[in-house]
């Protein structure tokens, strides 16, 4: 799902925070009892975004757990998008009533964290009978795990991978071959050149822009660069500096436009061939194959790097979260995300629904093989997983985002220089982080 549809109300985040801040550990994970009380006991309750179709599979899955788990049956309840779901979850933690799960991002957990509403996982990964071996745990894709992992939080795992996507690069062959360009950029200097021979021959923009702070973490890990380290803002960094540099050089040579917030522009011009190039995440190809229809127009690449022999992308997408509450809940939420997460269920959500999948074994499920051998770029999101990084998942990082999203703006307006939007921004996330570490 692209990052552009999460609430990043700022006010609304530092209220939230403030209901949510200084109220110590994460979770108890001894049995005994805790200050949170289910909503119901009759079914555990799991507040998720899906709809339609991606619903329709969830459901079907959820209906095969219950057949064979023996507890209260796992009920899907369809609680609007992330921003929904976290606002909800943040009153039912100051009402003391939560769901038994919930599907979000790592720095909402992180703030559901500090009032003690999540339940670690560590317990129940060692369970001797629904727990992870250590051969299972391998197979999760190392940064699936990392992301999921809390350093604020004495390194307890309080989620768990759920919604996964990569950022990639889609291109459109016909506008490509139109400006006399053979295949994709793999570097970032040959990504502005293409651009610029795209504008010359075509006339047309290269790129549509979508404001979006997981886009920007990306292409800074592309650049080679970290967001965050030893909780102070890297933004000022020469590889973040890049980054926003790059974006203003597209829009002062008129490279690129603007894609309007909470649309779909950007998609119809691709499709439409006014551009060359997206940045989207991986999630989005099901959209985009419906729209292109046949691949001689149209392919997915891994987004340009700075260095080919150090590569990097971002990692987004939703978690699973489950609330402290009873034992019974916790132990029927956690028995179903081991059930959700198995190498066959893993490929067939994959699969299902465009997000990719959690273990490193679902490249040989037969389903899996024959996807990609349909079409090779089928296999290109997946490949990035290898060299994906996460975001950080401290507390504060959401209303970082909204800085970082302001930082784009600026740029693109032409109000700031990149170097100069890069710098300030770094200020204004190091205040962030400082409050967030007091509150702690």
């Amino acid at each position: 799902m692209n990052m552009r549809f999460i609430w990043t109300s700022t006010t609304a985040i530092l209220v939230m925070t403030g209901l949510l801040g200084g109220c110590g550990s994460s979770s108890n994970t001894d049995g005994s009892a805790s200050q949170f009380q289910p909503i119901t006991t009759e079914t555990v309750e799991f507040w998720d975004r899906q709809t339609t179709t991606t619903a329709d599979l969830l459901n079907g899955i959820i209906d095969e757990f219950n057949e064979t788990h023996d507890g209260p049956p796992v009920e899907a309840v369809q609680s609007g998008n992330y921003g929904d779901i976290y606002r909800k979850s943040v009153a039912s933690i100051k009402a003391g009533k939560l769901p038994g799960l919930a599907t979000g991002f790592e720095n909402m957990t992180a703030e559901y964290a500090r009032s003690g509403a999540v339940a670690s996982l560590d317990s129940w990964i060692a369970d001797p009978e629904l727990g992870l071996s250590q051969e299972e745990l391998a197979d999760f894709f190392p940064a699936m795990l990392a992301t999921n992992t809390f350093a604020e939080h004495d390194g307890q795992m309080l989620s768990f991978p759920y919604t996964k996507s990569v950022l990639v690069l889609y291109y459109n062959k016909r506008v490509l071959r139109a400006a006399g360009i053979e295949a994709p950029p793999a570097t970032w200097d040959a990504f502005l050149q293409q651009c610029r021979q795209i504008k010359e021959r075509t006339g047309k923009h290269a790129i549509s822009i979508d404001v979006d702070c997981s886009t920007i973490s990306g292409m800074i890990f592309s650049m080679g660069g970290v967001i965050i380290e030893d909780g102070i803002s890297q933004y000022d960094s020469p590889e973040s500096v890049r980054v926003f540099t790059l974006i203003e050089t597209l829009f002062k040579e008129k490279l690129a436009f603007q894609n309007p917030p909470r649309t779909f522009n950007d998609e119809t011009a691709f499709s439409n061939d006014e551009i060359a190039f997206l940045l989207r995440t991986s999630a989005q190809y099901s959209y985009l194959e419906n729209l292109m229809e046949d691949h001689d127009n149209w392919g997915i690449a891994p987004i340009p790097q700075a260095d080919l022999d150090n590569p990097g992308t971002v990692l987004s997408g939703g978690n699973l979260t489950i609330f402290n509450t009873t034992q019974e809940q916790q132990r029927t939420a956690w028995a179903f995300i081991r059930y959700f997460t198995s190498p066959e269920i893993s490929a067939r959500w994959a699969l299902g629904t465009g997000y990719l999948p959690v273990r490193l074994s679902a490249a040989q499920h037969p389903d899996m093989q024959a996807f990609w051998a349909q079409w090779p770029d089928n296999r290109v999101a997946f490949d990035c997983l290898i060299f994906a990084h996460p975001e950080p998942n401290l507390a504060g990082w959401q209303e970082i985002r909204g800085l970082v999203e302001n930082a784009e703006t600026e740029v693109i307006t032409g109000l700031k220089s990149g170097e100069q939007a890069a710098r300030d921004l770094k200020e204004k996330a190091d205040r962030i982080l400082a409050q967030s570490r007091r509150i702690d």
